[in-house]
């Protein structure tokens, strides 16, 4: 799933933390969990500072149809931390 860049422009400004895209630096060092069989690649990479930052994630990808994963500390042996394209 690819976000249009408008959608990601807002979303950038409305967060106190960041957010990493496919080819931004940090967004693979920000994807990849304990678990080094699992590569997933998501559309993008929240990394959220406050709680606000949360809401405006979970609204954000409610209104583009994205599914959300929560990466954490990254230590899910099962993979459910990340997901392709969400």
């Amino acid at each position: 799933m690819t976000v249009k860049d408008a959608a990601l422009a807002e979303l950038r400004t409305a967060l106190r933390g960041s957010v990493l895209t496919p080819g931004d630096t940090g967004y693979d060092a920000a994807r990849q969990i304990f678990n080094a069989m699992i590569d997933c690649r998501p559309a993008l990479v929240a990394r959220c500072a406050t709680a606000a930052d949360i809401r405006a994630c979970v609204g954000f990808a409610q209104a583009h149809g994205l599914v959300v994963s929560v990466r954490s500390g990254g230590h899910n042996v099962s993979g459910k931390a990340v997901i392709d394209g969400g």
